[in-house]
């Protein structure tokens, strides 16, 4: 199957160029085709390249910008004949706006979303780590991959000093023993996550706790404290965060602080990691790599420069 990367032109079987206007237009032109006029006709040659019947387009879908390349991408190869055409976006837009939050608003996914993306009659529309299942119950021929890749990579980074930057549909050869195992406990960030970290803890072996933290609020509904609840020796072993999304990193942050300024945290020996599937990081790095010795994401969302890379080690999806 060809695919055409939106997100990295080079790694395209496609050829493409996009095309820009001044009120903000944006095109997706096949260039792997060439326009031969005649005096009588005017037709396509093919040079050394035939007409797929599937094909696979590769994006990142952050915003709109993305989604009208993925629509112009959809429009061209369907103007060229391609028949079955596959979406790959590991990361969705809204995909956290799974709900009606409030009277007035809207289910960004059910009613935004996710209309426009069956709309382009995809055959099958991929995404990694999910935020729920909302995007399976609204996309047509929805897919989903798990973070397991990740999760591999990140404990292989920590304990083997190794961080291979895998193609995604690699296959990641090493099993963890139980030394490794018992050096570490998963925690969960809130209890929407913790049905993820048991199935990948299921798949790695692992046999040790795993700690769902909760959030205590007032009346008015403000945060007052992030609850954690780690006793015992789990004070003696590093600590790994799983969930999908890090935006601005709030979360994560109040956990590290409960974990590390608490009277009870005064007693922590280990080290604190977070592996998240799609990494935002809308606030910077600053502070989260003042309260993690390690960050381990993919590059979904967006590519790290190469002074966040000190500090967060990235996998590639695409």
């Amino acid at each position: 199957m060809k695919t055409l990367n939106l997100a990295y032109p080079d790694k395209s079987d496609i050829k493409y160029t996009v095309q820009k206007f001044p009120d903000g237009q944006q095109n997706v032109i096949i260039t792997s085709v060439v326009s031969v006029h005649s005096e009588t006709i005017t037709y396509i040659a093919y040079p050394n390249w035939e007409i797929p019947k599937e094909v696979t387009i590769k994006a990142r879908l952050n915003d709109f910008k993305d989604l009208e390349l993925i629509i112009c991408a959809v429009a061209s190869l369907r103007e060229l004949g391609v028949e079955e055409i596959h979406l790959y976006a590991p990361y969705i837009l809204g995909a956290r706006s799974d709900r009606k939050f409030e009277d007035g608003g809207n289910n960004y996914i059910k009613s935004v979303i996710a209309p426009i993306i069956n709309s382009l009659n995809f055959k099958t529309v991929t995404c990694i780590d999910p935020h729920s299942n909302v995007l399976e119950a609204c996309i047509k021929g929805f897919r989903k991959e798990s973070n397991l890749n990740l999760v591999k990579n990140a404990i292989n980074s920590i304990y083997m000093k190794v961080y291979d930057n895998k193609p995604r549909h690699s296959t990641i050869a090493w099993e963890f023993n139980n030394t490794i195992l018992n050096k570490f406990i998963l925690v969960s960030p809130d209890a929407g996550a913790s049905k993820k970290i048991y199935k990948i803890a299921e798949q790695i072996s692992y046999k040790g706790d795993i700690i769902t933290c909760s959030k205590e609020r007032d009346s008015e509904g403000k945060l007052t404290r992030t609850v954690v609840p780690i006793y015992g020796n789990h004070f003696e072993k590093d600590i790994i965060i799983i969930d999908d999304i890090c935006d601005g990193g709030a979360t994560f942050i109040n956990i590290a602080k409960e974990i590390k300024n608490s009277s009870d945290g005064s007693r922590f020996k280990g080290r604190l990691f977070l592996v998240v599937t799609h990494g935002i990081f809308s606030k910077g790095l600053t502070e989260l790599a003042q309260y993690f010795d390690g960050i381990y994401t993919t590059n979904s969302y967006k590519n790290c420069n190469q002074l966040e890379l000190l500090k967060v080690k990235q996998l590639n999806v695409f």
